[in-house]
């Protein structure tokens, strides 16, 4: 009996099987799980749809074809012939881990998309002779095109789909901004000590006793309240980034949730097809 032939077949079975069900897992949580609005979401995991914006900072451009975007990610291959054959094989990889907003018309969310499952319409497959093709364009043969290209991206205004973990931070109070400032004064007095004691010593005993200390502070309060009284307070930031539960996948798409829920559904009916041809062709080998 060739037992390699089983173990191999088996692996694949189970492989299939079980990546069938983790298909089937995410198009139900996609289709169960309720679209929030970035304003009132809970805190925990959500479903946002909005339209996609640049983050501060210099444009991004994708890796490969220096496209203008929010998020890439590319993949080279090179082809390897033998005497009867030949296959192509993936050199480098790279995804870009930029955050972007998301905008749904009730508030922004800021977008980390390191490790999220991207599901993009952007995609273009194109080959040429070296290794990065910048300025290259699709060859029409294989001769002198050894490598192979295919780069997807995210475009600002492309309207997303995000499943994720969401989280509002919320930014120090006056209070605490004043309090903050304060000690940062007192700490710059103290190091001119003389002066300090020229300014606040009521008593003339050369010191800054409990009561005077208490002056000390109430002009530092003053100072310090002086320096926030016009200023407008900060904006809570949302945020959606990888979930630490492994029962919630984070994914990111360009593409309306019931296309994501049906590509999922056919991939898991692809997936138990195999899983289940690769279960007979065991039976079969074990028979014979």
């Amino acid at each position: 009996m060739d037992y390699l032939s089983l173990g191999v077949t088996g692996a694949i079975a189970l492989a299939c099987a079980y990546g069938s069900f983790s298909c089937l897992r995410s198009a139900r949580i996609i289709e169960d799980t309720p679209t929030s609005k970035i304003r009132s979401a809970h805190q925990g995991y959500v479903e946002l749809i909005g339209f996609a914006k640049p983050g501060p900072g210099e444009p991004l451009l994708s890796g490969l074809s220096q496209t203008p975007c929010l998020w890439y990610g590319y993949n080279i291959e090179r082809y390897n012939s033998s005497k009867n054959s030949g296959s192509w094989t993936s050199v480098e990889r790279k995804v870009s881990d930029r955050p972007f907003i998301l905008n749904d018309g009730t508030g922004d969310c800021v977008v980390y998309p390191d490790r999220a499952k991207v599901s993009t319409q952007r995609k273009k497959v194109w080959k040429g002779s070296e290794r990065h093709p910048i300025g290259q364009r699709t060859s029409s043969s294989l001769f002198g095109s050894r490598y192979r290209y295919t780069e997807e991206i995210l475009c600002a205004n492309d309207l997303l789909y995000i499943l994720g973990q969401f989280q509002t931070r919320h930014p120090p109070s006056a209070g605490e901004l004043q309090e903050k400032a304060m000690a940062e004064i007192l700490n710059d007095w103290k190091r001119d000590y003389d002066q300090l004691v020229a300014r606040f010593d009521r008593n003339g005993d050369g010191e800054i006793d409990l009561q005077e200390w208490d002056l000390v502070r109430a002009e530092a309060m003053r100072k310090a309240q002086r320096q926030y009284r016009n200023q407008t307070p900060a904006s809570p930031v949302h945020t959606i980034s990888y979930s630490p539960s492994r029962q919630q996948p984070y994914m990111i798409a360009n593409s309306e949730p019931d296309a994501l829920s049906k590509k999922y559904r056919w991939g898991a009916f692809g997936l138990l097809l195999a899983s289940l041809g690769m279960t007979c062709a065991l039976i079969w080998l074990i028979v014979q």
